[in-house]
């Protein structure tokens, strides 16, 4: 596959993409390929199974053009979009590539591993965190779980939420929570199989952040949280296009599967700007569930949020790109996690393409006509 002809014409997609999953069958096996056919069926309750199979076919010939992935297939209209307006857009593909040029590789362990972020970062966390790995880390458990009856389990260096979960030990007496936490590492291992993802077979274990109130009254079951990219340059640190992650429908985690809404912020001011968006589908000005609304809202103690990013990011010399997590808390803005390659949502917050913005701040663009040259 040395090039591929650049086309608005669906037929010509769609043929295009046969050629790629003939010449890529190993790669677009059965199992892939109805994986992307859920995802379109999943979102698509109405279409006809003919209408899946184009749009199957056309989010493929979009992954080699354009790198984006079946959900931003999606998240973006490319299906309704010209080949200029695709290219306005950071895909995954994309986002590799910037992340590349910005960050050391070898460092990105800093930020995978959540437990080798919460020893960088531990006044930041400002909460109890440990890793459990076999059984022999259950005394470290026994102490953690004296003082936390209830806390939140994360596999050590996955992504995407995959795996996290609310648990507690409330009743439980000496066996009980030594089953309690083979069976936390058991999920764990089984986790890893499905997802296919991580190399470390561990979990942190993290004390519950009590949040302010203030931000839990948008929806009080989930933890909301603040995602505060940071971009740096030259010694120079950037707040970039900040968005407001709020849970719905009395989930605990604030994740795309469960249809966490996003609202952007003015990263100047801290106020929400845009209407809140799940990942996929309309906006919201009021949070569905509580009512309360979130258009025009002044983040609290912004400044202060600001200045505790800008300051993490400094403390990573080889690492340019960072999506922080930080929650108010009762006691102040705390880090939740930083991800090293986060989504660049603020795209579905704007609902535009912002890639030259972006390659006009990191001073540096991809210019190869295609993501895998």
């Amino acid at each position: 596959m040395d090039t591929i002809k650049i086309t608005n014409n669906h037929e010509e997609m769609k043929a295009i993409a046969r050629e790629i999953m003939a010449e890529k069958k190993d790669y677009y096996s059965d199992q892939l390929l109805g994986i992307i056919r859920n995802l379109f069926s999943g979102r698509l309750s109405d279409a006809t199974n003919e209408e899946i199979e184009d749009l199957v076919l056309l989010s493929i010939y979009s992954y080699w053009v354009y790198g984006s992935t079946t959900e931003e297939f999606f998240n973006y209209d490319f299906a309704n979009k010209t080949h200029e307006e695709k290219l306005e857009y950071i895909t995954l593909r994309l986002r590799l590539k910037y992340i590349e040029h910005l960050s050391r590789k070898e460092d990105a362990h800093l930020l995978f591993n959540k437990y080798e972020t919460y020893q960088l970062f531990t006044k930041e966390y400002d909460r109890d965190v440990i890793l459990c790995s076999t059984e022999s880390d259950y005394p470290v458990f026994r102490d953690f779980i004296e003082k936390h009856k209830e806390f939140v389990v994360k596999p050590t260096d996955m992504s995407g939420a995959r795996g996290v979960h609310k648990a507690d030990v409330i009743g439980l007496d000496e066996d009980g929570c030594k089953k309690f936490y083979l069976d936390m590492l058991g999920e764990t291992e089984r986790a890893h199989e499905q997802f296919r993802q991580g190399e470390e077979h561990s979990v942190v274990v993290e004390e519950i952040i009590e949040q302010d109130d203030e931000l839990a009254a948008f929806h009080p079951a989930s933890v909301n949280g603040v995602r505060v990219p940071t971009i740096k340059v030259d010694g120079k640190v950037t707040v970039y296009q900040p968005w407001f992650k709020v849970g719905r429908g009395g989930h605990f985690i604030t994740s795309s599967i469960f249809g966490t809404l996003m609202a952007g912020i003015d990263s100047e001011t801290g106020v929400i700007d845009t209407l809140a968006y799940p990942e996929y589908g309309e906006g919201y000005e009021y949070h569905p569930d509580s009512g309360l609304r979130m258009l025009g809202y002044q983040i609290p103690k912004w400044d202060e949020l600001v200045e505790m990013a800008t300051q993490c990011a400094l403390k990573l010399p080889t690492i340019g790109y960072v999506g922080w997590d930080f929650v108010l808390s009762k006691r102040g803005w705390v880090i939740m996690e930083g991800n090293y390659s986060g989504n660049f949502m603020w795209q579905v917050c704007r609902r535009r393409g912002m890639r030259k913005e972006f390659e006009e701040l990191i001073g540096w663009k991809f210019d190869k006509e295609f993501w895998w040259k």
